[in-house]
């Protein structure tokens, strides 16, 4: 019998990586990272399987034949089974005590750029050097195109190019339908022409392999998909048009911490949190104002005070807590403001004008698409003027839709229109009259600072920084993309991708602790299920004989 309790106690070996891995790919030839045999039976789970069906069978048999040679001496298979019930007891009280795997906080500061923390006094950024110091930092995130906040919030949640998630801008445009897109605020933003054929998100894929999800003000994450729904409530939905939803931040520690201290023994336990108020007050106020300064000590002293929470309860041995950003803003240069109607001689050629300042996309219909594309093209309110160096960049690029260019990974992306305008950073394209989305009355019109622009400009980059068992200690690297950050976290809860993808896992490998290879859950779960078991039948077997 002491064999079998050996057998029973010992360390399962973990799976391993073959020599030839290589990264995910949006090439669906290329493999993807593949920790276990499969996302609901990893490999380790095998040896679970034996511990759950097996090894309870063997003790049944066991007792009932001791029962039968020992039938005229019951004081002797009394004790065994008495003696069984204890050390079950303290073995699974024992495994108890130990998380079944790795806990995930992510937490998403809307606009929090590389150079606005990079610009920020070192006493505004105590918690994020902290966080850098007990972790791992890079120099930037480089977005995707456009520098749009829902486009990065898609490929974030999908490891996938503007071009390949298909949500093409922050506003967007059916034309069959006449629908628009409108940041998730429109009236018909839940229509399904805008989520058909949508690639798994993030929260879906990990709670489809037993992670319970919770999602903070976190967009479209209460959407249902496919067959699962993440229970948000009402009042964590993402909702853009209020400037103070996520003003609470610190309110939700606790909660946080409760969870996973309760539950991450049953469950890994996984938090996706958005933070507005750093983009909001960049919008609004302006850069270098008193707002934007403001905001961000205040979003320095909740993740001090995250981390001191969770180093108080003792909680990053098992959790990592990952802060990031989609995008930067760069300031709106008054003098560069220009109007789209100085432009065109007949207003009745544009169908549709969607979004504005940085990135324009000019619907016509197919007939008209060469006149408007010249006259943008052509147009010299946003000419040149004075001592022009024919190597600085134009106020306003016009593109035809086959012409832009493929590295932005944009122009084959759904609801695009046939021409677009591109505008030199700081630089605004407007309109007044022509039918447009976002309206003239909208916030975002009038805002101080914008997004957009081309993901290599350094206000568009965003930042990264994380600790817990999963990263390095105190270690700085070069750049990523946001694309590269989906397949870490589903790396770090022991997930492999559900689809194919754009991320490169070299960019990210380094970042990661020694063992990332051979990291899948433990056997708490399932050896608890067994001693549970175990003890069942020999409650059974002690009531019978």
């Amino acid at each position: 019998m002491s064999f079998f309790f050996f057998f029973l106690l010992r360390e399962p070996k973990k799976s391993k990586l073959p020599s030839d891995f290589s990264h995910a790919s949006v090439n669906p030839s290329n493999r993807h990272i593949r920790l276990n045999s499969g996302v609901y039976l990893p490999r380790s789970h095998h040896i679970s399987l034996f511990y759950i069906f097996c090894v309870p069978f063997f003790f049944f048999f066991f007792f009932v034949f001791q029962h039968r040679v020992l039938s005229d001496n019951k004081m002797a298979v009394h004790f065994q089974m008495d003696l069984l019930l204890v050390l079950l007891g303290l073995v699974s009280g024992a495994a108890a005590r130990d998380p079944i795997g790795q806990n995930l906080i992510v937490i998403l500061a809307d606009g929090y750029g590389a150079t606005l923390l990079n610009n920020t006094k070192q006493d505004a950024t105590f918690g994020i050097r902290h966080l850098a110091t007990h972790g791992v930092q890079v120099d930037y995130v480089t977005p995707s195109f456009p520098t749009h906040t829902w486009p990065q919030w898609m490929s974030l949640s999908t490891g996938l190019y503007t071009e390949n998630h298909g949500f093409t801008a922050d506003y967007m445009w059916d034309r069959k339908t006449n629908f628009t897109f409108e940041r998730g605020t429109g009236p018909n933003d839940t229509d399904d022409v805008w989520w058909n054929d949508a690639k798994a998100p993030l929260w879906y894929t990990a709670g489809k392999a037993g992670v319970d999800v919770h999602c903070y003000w976190f967009a479209h994450c209460h959407r249902a998909f496919y067959d699962m729904v993440v229970q948000v409530p009402e009042k964590r939905w993402a909702n853009l048009d209020d400037a103070h939803q996520t003003d609470n931040l610190r309110d939700i520690f606790p909660e946080i911490a409760n969870r996973i201290s309760k539950y991450q023994v049953y469950k890994q336990q996984m938090f996706l949190i958005r933070y507005a108020n750093i983009g909001n007050a960049q919008k609004e106020h302006g850069p270098e104002s008193d707002e934007v300064e403001q905001e961000v000590a205040k979003f320095d002293l909740y993740i001090n005070e995250l981390q001191q929470l969770l180093e108080d309860r003792g909680l990053f041995s098992s959790t990592n807590l990952v802060v990031m950003s989609d995008h930067g803003y760069t300031p709106l240069q008054k003098e560069e403001q220009f109007f789209m109607e100085q432009c065109l001689p007949d207003f009745s050629l544009v169908k549709k004008i969607v979004n504005s300042h940085s990135m324009i996309m000019v619907f016509t219909n197919p007939e008209d698409e060469g006149t408007v594309h010249y006259e943008f093209s052509v147009c010299e309110v946003w000419s040149p003027m004075g001592d022009y160096d024919e190597n600085d960049t134009p106020f306003v690029k016009t593109y035809r839709m086959s012409e832009l260019p493929d590295d932005l990974h944009w122009k084959n992306s759904r609801f695009m229109s046939g021409v677009v305008l591109i505008t030199k950073p700081g630089t605004s394209v407007v309109t007044k009259e022509l039918p447009t989305v976002p309206h003239s009355g909208d916030p975002t019109i009038d805002a101080k600072q914008a997004s957009g622009w081309e993901p290599t400009h350094d206000d568009m980059k965003g930042i990264f920084v994380a600790r817990g068992p999963a990263f390095r200690e105190n270690e700085r690297f070069g750049p990523i993309e946001i694309v590269d950050v989906y397949q870490m976290l589903l790396n770090i809860l022991s997930i492999e991708p559900a689809h194919p993808h754009n991320g490169t896992w070299g960019n990210v490998e380094h970042m990661l602790s020694e063992g990332w290879e051979n990291r899948g859950p433990t056997e708490n779960s399932s050896f608890r299920s067994s001693c549970t078991l175990l003890c069942f039948i020999s409650v059974l077997l002690r009531f019978f004989f």
